[in-house]
């Protein structure tokens, strides 16, 4: 575990990116064998770049995360990389893995339900031609930025500087009820 937390500390004190606030970063796992990394967009809820490391792989995917009480969320990811963790050079190859996935396009979109006619935001990630889509959050009023119509599509990446408009902070206090701070600023 400490060994996936010190890739992810490399890659934010390096790339810094601007979606991403450092003191959302968690750590959690299925076992003392599992680690499990959240890296949130800081405006998308719980919408985060997952680093799943065991002693045979490391897997990057992409979910929405409500809640850590149970992995439900995590099982759900869109998983899009995975390198063989006993490998000589597998550091490095995880490292080169969480960087170029700082640049993958979400596509942000707003959808009213059928029943009850709820906003909802719906995150999206592209991977062999086809858009994977989760769910992100329910959009209460509080969330709205500027007017966004809904179907209407942002983009926005982990690496920044584009910001989508309707903004919500993932849900950090209730993670770290089942969870802990994976990076810790000076």
């Amino acid at each position: 575990m400490n060994r996936a937390v010190d890739l992810v500390r490399q890659i934010l004190d390096v790339e810094r990116p601007l979606n991403v606030n450092p003191a959302s970063v968690t750590v959690t796992g299925e076992s003392t064998e599992v680690g499990i990394i959240l890296m949130p967009h800081q405006d998308l809820g719980g919408y985060s770049l997952v680093l799943w490391i065991d002693d045979r792989r490391a897997a990057l995917g992409w979910a929405g995360i409500a809640d850590l009480a149970r992995h439900e969320d995590i099982d759900l990811a869109r998983w899009v990389s995975e390198v063989d963790a006993s490998a000589s050079d597998a550091d490095s190859a995880i490292r080169a893995a969480l960087a170029a996935e700082l640049d993958r396009p979400i596509r942000v979109t707003i959808r009213k339900t059928r029943i009850r006619r709820r906003r909802q935001l719906w995150c999206a990630i592209e991977s062999s031609n086809r858009w994977l889509e989760s769910y992100a959050f329910d959009v209460q009023e509080r969330d709205v930025v500027q007017r966004l119509p809904e179907r209407e599509v942002e983009m926005t990446t982990l690496r920044g500087p584009s910001r989508p408009s309707i903004q919500r902070q993932p849900p950090v206090t209730e993670w770290r009820r089942w969870a802990d701070a994976a990076y810790t600023t000076p």
